[in-house]
């Protein structure tokens, strides 16, 4: 089989721990491919069959190095080609230009461009006039499957985000605390776990649930393990996602995959990603967000009923076997086939 170089330009803890990161790595390896995963330039093999980039904004140089050698070098990521006015952060039209330059190369020299979202895959292939594009979609693992399936008492409220200013903004996090703040004075009660990467803006949002009075029913705990979090989705009645933005959407999909029934917005790939298996409202809308926690809390029914079609959702669609299956299609017409093949 090929040896595939995995490059990413961050640490080598997160590549292990990102889902996105460690989905790539683990079913090249099940396809029968060997691996090698680095994060710095100096440190890329100069024999290899093919690369697999993270993020174009680091691709050119392993491109070139793969096009000296003969290779085939694959970019993947999501792009953030485009964001909603109210989102916070920094879409490709708002990088500095040297980035951008840098982004347009490494797209029109790669031997193939893969994005994990629809609509971004349209987008930015009809906006570059590329003719390499491909759409591979993030997938969920066996072991959020098996989380949902343990029947433990669903009785809790989840956000799964990365506490930095603009990303707790932009996965509407402040919302979902306005929200709270709602439900409590209407007399719901309720448990609200925010769970994910401590940053920068995470005393802060500690501080937001003192002063709004939520510490008897609101747990920011910051970063759970791998297993602690498999552990909070299988105890998970309602997901909340109200983002302003999503490339992909992969917590949701994640909590999908439990068996969680997801309140979200439709904005940027969620509605691909959850279709008909979720409820949507408005982003930066509390009242909807309450309103829609105070029914579906009142609708056990309903709240299995949308559960269930979430994980058929995700069995069919975004699965760890689809993913290979992806990859597989992808690297055979390079003459990188799977072990099966």
């Amino acid at each position: 089989m090929a040896k595939i170089v995995f490059y990413c330009h961050d640490t080598i803890e997160n590549i292990g721990a990102m889902e996105y990161y460690r989905q790539d790595v683990l079913a090249l390896r099940e396809l029968g491919h060997e691996v090698v995963v680095c994060n710095r330039y100096r440190d890329l093999p100069w024999r290899f069959d093919a690369l697999l980039v993270w993020w174009w904004t680091y691709a050119l140089i392993p491109i070139l190095l793969a096009k000296l050698s003969g290779r085939p070098a694959i970019v993947t990521g999501t792009f953030n080609f485009r964001f909603d006015s109210r989102a916070t952060g920094v879409d490709y039209f708002h990088r500095p230009w040297y980035q951008r330059v840098l982004i347009a190369l490494a797209l029109k020299l790669a031997s193939a461009n893969v994005y994990v979202g629809k609509r971004e895959f349209a987008a930015v292939s009809d906006y570059f006039g590329i003719r390499t594009a491909h759409y591979m979609p993030h997938c969920v693992g066996d072991d959020y499957f098996l989380a949902g399936s343990c029947g433990r008492p669903r009785t809790l409220m989840l956000n799964l985000a990365w506490s930095g200013v603009e990303n707790l903004q932009r996965k509407g996090v402040w919302t979902i605390l306005e929200a709270a703040t709602l439900l409590k004075a209407r007399g719901i009660a309720f448990e609200l776990v925010l769970a994910g990467k401590k940053g920068n803006a995470f005393p802060a949002l500690q501080q937001r649930v003192a002063e709004l009075g939520l510490k008897d029913c609101v747990s920011a705990i910051g970063e759970v393990s791998y297993k602690a979090k498999l552990d909070l989705f299988s105890k998970t009645k309602l997901y909340l996602q109200p983002s302003f933005y999503e490339g992909f959407g992969l917590a949701t999909a994640e909590a999908m995959a439990a068996g969680c029934c997801v309140i979200t917005s439709d904005v940027g790939e969620v509605s691909t990603v959850v279709g008909n298996a979720g409820i949507y409202v408005p982003p930066d809308d509390a009242n909807a967000l309450a309103d829609a926690i105070e029914r579906l809390l009142a609708s056990p029914g309903e709240v299995d009923e949308l559960g269930a079609a979430a994980v058929e959702r995700m069995r069919e669609l975004f699965s760890f076997e689809r993913k290979k299956e992806n990859f597989d299609a992808l690297l055979t017409p390079m003459g990188l086939p799977c072990r099966s093949n």
